[in-house]
C-alpha cells in the first residue's frame, strides 16, 4: 500500500468516528433533553397535586367569585396591593387572597418557562391547556384588580400569556385526541346517566 492510500484511509477512518461522536452526542442530547421534560412534568404536577394548592384550588373556585362581587373585599384586595393599612377584615378575605395569589403565582412561573422555552410549549398546551384557561378566568378580576390598584400590566403576565396561547390551542384543537385515531366507547354509570342529561 502507498503512503498516500494509507493517509486517505486514516483520514476516512478519522472523520467516520468524528461523524459517529456527534450523532451519539445528538443522541445523547435528546435523551438528556426528554428526561429535562420529564423532570419538568413532574414537578408541575406535584406542584398541582401538593394539598396546599388543592386548598387555594377550592377556596378560588368556590368562594372568590362571591366575594368578586362585594365592594368589602374589593377594597381590601385594592389596599393590600397599594401596601395600605388594611382594614381589619373577615379572615375569610385574607385566606381567599392568599389562594388566589398562590395559584396566579404557579401559573405565572409556568408562563415564564414556557415564554423561555425551557419547558416544550406544544407538550404544556397539550397537557394543561385547559386547566390554565379555567383558572385564568377564576383569577381574572382579582388580576384587573391588582393591575389597577398598581397601576402595572405587569402582574401575573406571563400567566396572562399562557392563557392566551392556551385559548388560542384551544381553539385551534378542541380535542387533543389524535384525528385519525378511532375514538372508544365510553359508557356512564346507570347511576349518572339522568344527572347529565
Amino acid at each position: 500500500m502507498s503512503l498516500e492510500l494509507l493517509n486517505t484511509l486514516g483520514t476516512l477512518t478519522t472523520a467516520a468516528i468524528i461523524a459517529a461522536t456527534a450523532i451519539a452526542a445528538l443522541v445523547q442530547l435528546r435523551h438528556l433533553r426528554a428526561g429535562n421534560l420529564i423532570t419538568a412534568l413532574l414537578t408541575i404536577e406535584n406542584e398541582m397535586d401538593n394539598q396546599d394548592f388543592r386548598n387555594a384550588e377550592s377556596l378560588v373556585r368556590d368562594e372568590l367569585p362571591t366575594l368578586l362581587q362585594g365592594r368589602d373585599f374589593c377594597r381590601y384586595c385594592i389596599e393590600y396591593a397599594r401596601r395600605a393599612a388594611v382594614a381589619e377584615s373577615d379572615d375569610r378575605y385574607a385566606r381567599v387572597r392568599q389562594a388566589a395569589v398562590l395559584i396566579a403565582n404557579t401559573f405565572e412561573n409556568l408562563g415564564a418557562l414556557v415564554k423561555r422555552g425551557i419547558f416544550d410549549q406544544s407538550l404544556f398546551l397539550d397537557i394543561y391547556s385547559d386547566i390554565v384557561v379555567g383558572f385564568w378566568n377564576d383569577l381574572e378580576g382579582f388580576t384587573a384588580i391588582r393591575r389597577a390598584a398598581t397601576g402595572f400590566d405587569g402582574i401575573y403576565e406571563n400567566f396572562e400569556y399562557i392563557a392566551a396561547i392556551s385559548q388560542r390551542y384551544l381553539g385551534a384543537h378542541p380535542s387533543a385526541y389524535p384525528s385519525n385515531m378511532k375514538r372508544l366507547t365510553v359508557s356512564l354509570p346507570d347511576a349518572a346517566a339522568d344527572l347529565v342529561a
